[in-house]
């Protein structure tokens, strides 16, 4: 990190932890009414402190953390108390959303002229599942009960260029990932990445009237209207023009990839886009992406290294 990034990332800390701003966080969430010795400005900064320095395993730990930090002499009930209150897990998620999303700097870039030089922000959305204790299965329910009876689902949102989250959710393993997808508002000249259980047409229309736009990859059972057809080294199918996709799927070309300018009706309007399918001899099975692109300055090859970068956010999971 250069003195710049350092002299941003220090100005950005001050303004996370205003000590104006996070009693007013307190006191929003209705977790504090009367400030005393443990305000919400104290407590944040001591939880993160601790939790930045130390090993944390019980929440002693953290009341002799926060009693270090200020030189107070709170008792263990008294800190108890606050930290047991409902609201508490209101203003530490708060206090976390602000702190991820306000502390994160660009690292990375695209030289001018570049392609994908033009977004704001490269946004990549994913889950992850966690098996946890068998007797929270009723509070967090897993999707896979045989096997996970109980699990968590660590719903989040990176951006690419600062090569870091902005939003962390953790959920019930069977809630549903579509339900953390980024606002559309907040993509506008911004590229989301996604894998295919993010795929929501009504969404992606969405995104693309607010002015953002997506890859994500597509699954095998859609089946649009396919208005163009065109093989990777350029050739023109003309066979494989105006027909639905399902009928067509059995002639598609395995050697090289193919991009289809392919209709669906959504919201009472047409939303055409972009289908590039690329065959993977493996798993002898095609690899499905959408987006809305365009093809002057985003062809085939591009879209299809461009999607690459998702795996991003599974090396920041496995860290």
């Amino acid at each position: 990190m250069d003195h710049g990034q350092l002299s941003m990332a220090a100005d950005k800390f001050q303004w996370v932890f205003s000590e104006a701003l996070l009693n007013a966080c307190g006191k929003d969430v209705k977790f504090c009414r009367r400030q005393r010795i443990i305000t919400p400005f104290r407590l944040g900064l001591a939880l993160t402190a601790t939790c930045a320095s130390q090993r944390v395993e019980t929440i002693a730990d953290l009341h002799c953390g926060f009693n270090a930090l200020f030189g107070t002499t709170i008792t263990y009930k008294a800190f108890y108390n606050q930290v047991a209150k409902p609201h508490f897990a209101d203003f530490a998620r708060t206090m976390t959303e602000r702190l991820i999303s306000e502390m994160t700097l660009k690292v990375l870039g695209f030289a001018k002229g570049h392609a994908f030089a033009a977004f704001r922000h490269i946004v990549i959305q994913d889950g992850s599942s966690f098996a946890i204790h068998d007797r929270l299965r009723e509070v967090f329910p897993g999707r896979f009960k045989a096997v996970k009876p109980a699990a968590v689902e660590l719903h989040t949102t990176m951006d690419l260029l600062c090569d870091a989250p902005t939003t962390v959710v953790l959920t019930p393993d069977t809630t549903s990932e579509q339900a953390f997808l980024p606002e559309p508002a907040s993509l506008q000249a911004s590229l989301l990445l996604a894998d295919r259980g993010y795929l929501d047409l009504h969404y992606l229309r969405r995104v693309q009237d607010a002015g953002g736009f997506f890859l994500i990859r597509a699954k095998a059972g859609m089946n649009p209207q396919v208005l163009e057809a065109f093989r990777e080294d350029g050739k023109r199918l003309r066979s494989l023009r105006n027909k639905a996709f399902q009928t067509i799927h059995a002639k598609l070309p395995k050697r090289q990839r193919v991009e289809l300018l392919v209709q669906w009706q959504v919201d009472g309007a047409p939303l055409s886009l972009r289908l590039i399918l690329s065959w993977n001899r493996r798993t002898k099975s095609f690899c499905y992406f959408l987006t809305n692109l365009p093809s002057k300055g985003y062809p085939l090859e591009v879209i299809c290294r461009a999607y690459k970068w998702r795996w991003q956010v599974e090396l920041l999971f496995k860290e």
